[in-house]
This record gives structure tokens, sequence and C-alpha cells, in this order.
């Protein structure tokens, strides 16, 4: 290392440039990488919905879902409703309006539900164009609210980004020496941030969810690289000949702490990388570059900042917050043997309460309409072709089910014949048409000519009724008088409106049946139906079937996430464990330190069922991995300090200077990642990263408590097991 200081520090300029030209590189890269917001793609290959998704992709590759918007008015009168649709049917970019008047998903106890479709992105400038246009009509008029049916916009907001460097330099500016060191540790861990997302260009894509919180989670988890290399440079100064020398002795004597504290934190993002769900290997990979990026600009970067600023940081030198632990310090040794004891206690506490906290796999963000209208829980049945007269069996057995609100499969839609009146009754029920609005007047005529007399009981298929229509309205007077100019144009278009409506049922192989449900995403009366619907199809289908949507997702994951969180749980403490061993060469110290960061993972989930949340499951999983990765490392400055400062002193005096010489490093890097995550989650609307972001501060928050007033006990208790003995 000692050669790798030398060229650090004496080729500094040269390394600078070079630095400034791959985040240059990586700047440009940035809005090329690929994000992903399709969590199916995340799903293991053994998953039934996974190869339901990609028979899906392709057969039915040109189905497209529309981006959709509700909007809610309280206390429209009945004359106004249709003049509102109206309305709303003129609004910029919309491309069809849902409103079915007495129907209960639509009108409730004084409220009225329109749904918009739209075929542009729902943080588009026509998107907000859209809803400019709706809120200037009726804002004020009547009671609205207007509500995306997706919360999360891709990226960071720029504010965001603000709001995240305001509390880092606030923080900082707290605990550093200098007014001007905190700007210099975050252009250096802005380079390496730029660097990282860039870099994922080589990736076929990044997950929504690492796109949003991967920079922030960077800045907040590497941040103290930089506090370390200050500090240690800060020590040399005073025995060094000149600045450079004392920054090659900085570059040595910290490059093992720095690196030590990089490796955890990598491992521990890496042990995502075995999750089943493949979002591990997408935010495992992506974390773990991105960690190792921040301490290479550190090491390359701010030896060239500091020195090339030395006068200027010395002009701008201040008091720094100093904490005295003597009294906490005094605590801890008097009381360990009880600290010890109640830190068991709190072990098998948490680990027996934590069974209870429930896990989440969807989380939506809530919002004034739902708890009216529900947002319909849709489900897809994808089955082979050769099944459609079984599927035509059990579709009356589905609608008859109260959670059901309306199902569409070829056999009951375009593939099944109809009286006139079941016809309008469909197309009613689902909000469909022929390629042209038809009068009730011209159904009834149009079955009376093709049977020739009583059409009530004749039955039509759609393509039928508009290829008998087409042919014979031309010669026709009765219907070319029931027909405008404007439906008799639209009937050339028909027979291929009625393709495309086929191909979104239908395709080579397989079809699809799409059930409308009032059920929850995720919820014991979801799973139950979702086990019935699985029995009558195994029952009924003489093919391979396959459920899609985000409640059978969730089912999925629910049987094996359990088996998997104990693999992931007992995979990240052993490998860390193994870190921590060749760190000490003892087996008492891992263990030690290994079970109090467990014990505040579990504390976390604890914490949020007495909050009376559930914990989302990729929480819970980064969580793990960030806490057993990261803050571990604050348990490791201390405990390395107490085992060399017992080389010279008695337990008591070592643990004072222990607790004096690591506070200001733990709390310091402590701060950042509670507070940041903390206050930046606030401004996440999406419900998945929110959580996540604030779970790592709890569990950032229990770490840092455990290691400040339980670590310093255990350590003094189990003196003889881990102070080294010559």
């Amino acid at each position: 290392m000692k050669r790798i200081a030398a060229f650090l520090v004496d080729r500094r300029r040269l390394v600078f440039l070079a630095m400034m030209l791959l985040a240059l590189v990586n700047l440009f890269l940035i809005p090329r990488v690929g994000v992903n917001t399709d969590m199916t793609k995340y799903l293991p290959d053994s998953s039934s919905m996974k190869q339901g998704v990609d028979i899906m992709a392709q057969e039915f590759s040109d189905m497209s879902v529309p981006n959709t918007v509700r909007v809610m008015f309280h206390g429209v009168p009945d004359e106004e409703k249709e003049q509102i649709l109206a309305v709303l049917r003129k609004t910029p970019y919309v491309e069809a309006v849902s409103f079915r008047p007495g129907d209960a998903r639509y009108e409730k106890d004084g409220y009225t539900l329109y749904i918009l479709s739209f075929s542009v992105g729902f943080f588009s400038p026509e998107m907000s164009e859209a809803e400019s246009y709706i809120k200037s009509n009726y804002e004020g008029q009547y009671e609205m609210v207007y509500c995306l049916d997706k919360t999360n916009q891709q990226g960071v907001p720029a504010w965001i980004i603000l709001l995240t460097l305001v509390l880092l330099i606030v923080i900082l500016l707290i605990f550093t020496h200098s007014w001007l060191e905190p700007f210099l540790f975050l252009f250096a861990m802005g380079i390496a941030v730029v660097i990282n997302m860039g870099s994922n260009i080589f990736l076929p894509y990044v997950s929504e969810i690492t796109w949003s919180i991967g920079a922030i989670l960077q800045l907040a988890l590497s941040i103290d690289y930089s506090v370390i290399l200050m500090s240690r440079y800060r020590q040399e100064l005073p025995a060094a000949e000149d600045k450079e020398s004392a920054m090659k002795a900085a570059l040595e004597k910290a490059f093992s702490s720095i690196a030590g504290s990089a490796f955890t934190t990598i491992v521990g993002f890496l042990v995502l990388v075995f999750m089943s769900f493949k979002i591990g290997i997408d935010l495992g990979i992506v974390m773990a570059k991105g960690v190792f990026l921040s301490m290479f600009c550190i090491l390359t970067l701010l030896p060239f900042l500091v020195l090339s600023l030395d006068t200027l940081i010395r002009k701008t030198r201040k008091k720094v917050l100093t904490l005295k632990m003597d009294v906490v310090s005094r605590f801890s040794y008097r009381c360990r043997k009880a600290i010890t004891v109640l830190f068991v206690l709190l072990f098998i506490a948490v680990f027996v309460l934590k069974g209870s906290t429930g896990i989440a796999f969807t989380l939506i963000a809530p919002n004034d309409i739902d708890p009216v209208f529900p947002k319909e829980n849709q489900i897809v049945v994808l089955y082979e072709n050769a099944d459609e007269d079984r599927v035509a069996g059990i579709i009356p057995a589905i609608e008859e089910d109260a959670c059901v609100d309306s199902v569409m499969a070829w056999p009951n839609t375009l593939g099944k014949a109809f009286t006139a009146e079941e016809l309008r009754d469909m197309m009613d029920s689902f909000g469909m048409d022929v390629g042209f609005d038809i009068p009730p007047q011209l159904l009834e005529t149009v079955y009376a000519l093709y049977f020739g007399g009583d059409e009530s009981e004749q039955r039509l298929t759609i393509q039928e009724l508009v290829r008998f229509v087409s042919e014979t309205v031309s010669g026709n007077l009765i219907l070319q008088n029931l027909l405008s100019d404007e439906m008799k144009n639209a009937l050339d278009d028909a027979p291929a409106l009625l393709d495309d409506a086929g191909k979104q049922l239908k395709g080579p192989e397989h079809s699809l049946m799409l059930i409308s449900t009032s059920l929850p995403q995720e919820s014991d009366e979801t799973s139950a139906w979702i086990g019935k619907l699985k029995a009558l199809c195994k029952e009924n289908l003489s093919g391979d079937w396959y459920l899609i949507g985000n409640s059978p997702m969730a089912v999925e994951m629910v049987k094996t996430f359990s088996g998997e969180l104990n693999f992931l749980t007992l995979l990240t403490a052993g490998a860390i464990f193994l870190v921590v061993l060749v760190t000490f060469r003892s087996l008492a110290v891992p263990a030690i330190l290994v079970l109090l960061i467990q014990c505040a993972v579990y504390s976390t989930m604890v914490l949020m069922n007495l909050q009376g949340m559930t914990i989302y499951y990729l929480a819970l999983l980064i969580v793990q991995s960030i806490l057993m990765g990261a803050t571990i490392d604050y348990a490791i400055l201390f405990t390395n300090y107490y085992r060399e400062l017992r080389e010279t002193k008695e337990p008591e005096p070592a643990l004072t200077d222990a607790y004096n010489r690591s506070v200001h490093t733990i709390l310091t890097s402590g701060c950042i990642v509670v507070s940041v995550t903390a206050i930046v989650g606030y401004a996440f609307s999406d419900p998945s990263v929110r959580q996540i972001v604030h779970t790592i501060s709890k569990g950032a928050a229990c770490a840092v408590v455990l290691i400040l007033f339980v670590l310093p006990g255990l350590l003094t208790a189990l003196d003889r097991l881990v102070v080294r003995r010559r």
C-alpha cells in the first residue's frame, strides 16, 4: 500500500484528470441506462407466474394497458353527471372514459367516479396538461379528488437530491473541523455516484427501486470513508515533514479501516444476489459496485482536493462538537453483567416477537378514492386454446362469486353467440363496442333481418353481426336510414377493430381470462380466493394454465419467503462472521458483533409491529444487508479500539478511551444514515421505496443504540474472551 499511496499523492493531478474524464463519460451514459418498472421480470425462473408472463410476452406482445386516472366527485346532481362525462371525454389526450350510471362501482353514497384512460405517460407534460384541464373545469365547483393510478415517478426528483445534500452538509458541519471539508467530501462522493449510475449501462436494466434509492444509499453509507481519511491526515500532519508526506502516511494507515468498512458493506449487499427473486441481483450488484466506487473515489480524489486546498482548509477551521463519554463508560463498566443478561433477554424476546410482524409483498399508496371506490384487483388466467370449451364451463362459477365484478374471456365475449338483449348487456358490462355505436333498435332490426323473423331467441357472435351489417347495409334502405354517416364510415374499420380485440384475448396457442375482483391485493381472504381459483382450474382444465397478477405473485412469494429469509439471514451472518473473524482472529468477537447487529434487525421488525405496520419484504432484506454490512463497522471500530487499548490499560480506562476515540466517527456516520433516510423517505410518493428508506433509518438507529449502550458492557463482561492474550 505504501507504493500505491505514494503514486496517488505524487501523481495526484494526473489521477484527478483521469477521474474527471471517467466521470464525464458516465455522466453522458446516465440517461441511456434502462430502468425497469415491471417487477414480474424479477420472478425466479421456476415461478409459475414467471412462465405465464413469458408466454404472454410472446403471444400478446401487442397488448397494451392504458394509464388510468380516477376522478371522483361528491354531491353532483344526477342530471349533471352525463354533462361531466361529456366534458371529461374532451380532456386532451384521453382515449376513453368509463362511467356506468347505477353501478355501485361508479356511484355510491353521493360520490361519482369516472375512470379516464390515457396512452401518454403518467408524469409526462401531456398528462400535466390533462390534469390542468380537468381541474380548471371542476376544481372549486364540486368536491373533487384527482388520482393517478401510479404513484412512483421514475428517477429521483431534483428537490429530493437537494434536500439530501443539505442534510449531509448540516451534519458534516457539526462534526468536521473545517467549514470547507463537507463540500470536499460531497464532491468526491458525487463523482462516485455519477460513475456508479453511468456504469449501470453495462447491465440490461436496473429496477425502479434501485434507480430511486441507489444514489441516496451510496451517499449515506459511504460518506464515513472521507471522515476516516481526513481524520487520519490530521493526525499525521504534526509529525510529517510536509503535507504530502502526511497524506501518504494517512492513505497507508487509513486504507485498512476504509477497505475493511467497504468490504463488509459490499459483502452485505452481495448476499442479496442469492435471492430467488432476482431484484436482489439488481440491487446487490448496483449497491456493491457503488460502495466500491465510493471507496475508490475517496482514495483517489480526496488527496488531490485536500492537498490543493490545504491552506484554505486551515483558514476555515472551526470548533468541532466534542462528546465526553466518561459517565456512560462508567455506567457500562459497572453494569456490564446486568447489561449482558439484559441483552440475552432482549435477543430472545425480539427473536420470538418478530414472528408476529406481518410481511407485505405489495404496497399501495393511500388515497381518498380507495375507501369509497376500491381499485379493482385484476387477475389473469392464461390457458391453452384447446380448453376454450372447458373455460366456458367454469366462467359461471367464477361470476357467481361475490368478490368478482366481471369476467372477460373469449368464450363469453367474441367467441360467444348472443341474443340482441344479451349483446347489449355484455357491451354495457365491459364498456365495449363493435367499432361504432349501435342503437338498441338497430340491434333488434339486424337480428330480425338476419333470421327473417322473430329475433328474440336467435343468437349471433359479434363477428357475424358486424360482417352481416357490413355486407347488407349498402343495399338496405332501412339500415341506411338507421345509420349516421359517421357510423357508416366506421363500418369499414369494424372488422379490423374486432381482429385487434380478438388478439387481446386469444393468441396462437393460449388465451386470456381477465377477472376483475374487489379483493385487496394482499390479504388472507385474497389468498383463500386464489386457492379456490387454482382448484377450479386444476379440476376443469386439461392443459397447462397460469395465474398472473399482483395477488398471485404475492401468494407465490408467501410460500417461499420464510425459507428464503432464513437462508439469507444465515448466509449474511456467516459471511460477515468470517470477515470479522479474519480481522480479529477471534471466535468470540465476531459472534458478539453478529448477534448484536442481528438483534438490531429483529428489534426493527418488532418496532414496526408495535407501530401497527407490516414490513415490506424488500425493506426487511435490504435493512438486514445494510445493518450487517455497514453498521457493523461501527461495532468493529469500537471493538478494535478497546482491544488495542487493553494491551496497555485496565478494562475501565480502556473502555473510556475507546468510547472517546470512536464516538465521533460512529455518531457522524450514524446520524447521516438515520436522519437522511428518515427525512428524505417522506419525499417519495411510492410507498415501497418510502418504507424501504424508513426501515433503514429505524434499523440503523437500533444498531447505533445497541453499539453505544450495549456493546461496551458485553466487551468488558466477556473481556477474557475478547482481549488478545500474549
